[in-house]
C-alpha cells in the first residue's frame, strides 16, 4: 500500500502485514511547525522529500526511510546565504509507551535505540525534523573554496580584494612572537 500525503500521523492499527510505503514533499512553512513560537532556528528547509516504509509486528512498528531536503543557511566562512542539498537514511524502532516509572529507570543499550509511541497513532514530523536537524553540517559552506571574510576590514573575499596587510597579527598575541622553547 502506498500513501502519498501531507498529513506525517500514521494510524498503527491501519498498517498492513505488508507494510505501508509513505511519501511526503514539503516546503519550509511545513518545517517551522517543528519548532515552538520564538525558537528560529538559523536556517531555512527550502523543500523536504521523505519516502519510507513503516511495517508493524505485534506492537512494534519499524520505519526505514530515506529524506532528501535542500536548505537555505549561512556561509561560516563568508556569511553569505547557501544552498545546501541533505540526504540520508534513517530507521526508527518505536514500541508502545509503558505505564512504568520512568524516572528511576535504567536504561540498556538496547533501549536507547528505541522510540515509543502513545495510543494508536505516530507522528512522523518529530522524527523528520530531527533527521534533517542532525543532517546539518557543523560547519556550512557556500563552496569548498570560499575565502571568507577579512579579518580586519570584513570584506567578502570571494568578491573583492582589500588593502589590508595579509600578516596582520593581533596585537594580544605580539608578546608570543618571540617567545622560544628550550629543550
Amino acid at each position: 500500500m502506498i500513501s502519498t500525503t501531507n498529513s506525517l500521523k500514521i494510524n498503527v492499527v491501519t498498517i498492513p502485514d505488508e507494510g505501508l510505503n509513505f511519501v511526503f514533499a514539503e516546503g519550509k512553512d511545513w518545517f517551522r511547525q517543528c519548532f515552538q513560537e520564538g525558537e528560529n532556528p538559523d536556517f531555512e528547509v527550502q523543500k523536504a522529500d521523505v519516502s519510507c516504509l513503516i511495517t508493524k509486528t505485534s506492537g512494534t512498528v519499524f520505519i526505514r526511510g530515506k529524506i532528501d531536503a535542500i536548505i537555505n543557511i549561512n556561509c561560516s566562512r563568508c556569511l553569505e546565504e547557501a544552498k545546501l542539498p541533505l540526504a540520508a537514511d534513517f530507521t526508527y524502532t518505536l514500541i508502545p509507551d509503558k505505564p512504568e516509572l520512568k524516572e528511576d529507570m535504567e536504561l540498556t543499550q538496547e533501549e536507547l535505540e528505541i522510540s515509543h509511541y502513545h495510543g494508536d497513532f505516530i507522528d512522523l514530523t518529530p522524527i523528520i525534523c530531527e533527521q534533517i536537524i542532525l543532517q546539518i553540517p557543523i560547519k556550512a559552506l557556500c563552496s569548498e573554496q570560499c575565502k571568507g571574510l577579512c579579518p580586519q576590514c570584513g570584506t567578502n573575499l570571494n568578491y573583492d580584494k582589500c588593502a589590508c596587510p595579509s600578516s596582520c597579527m593581533d596585537s594580544r598575541m605580539a608578546v608570543l612572537k618571540n617567545f622560544k622553547i628550550n629543550n
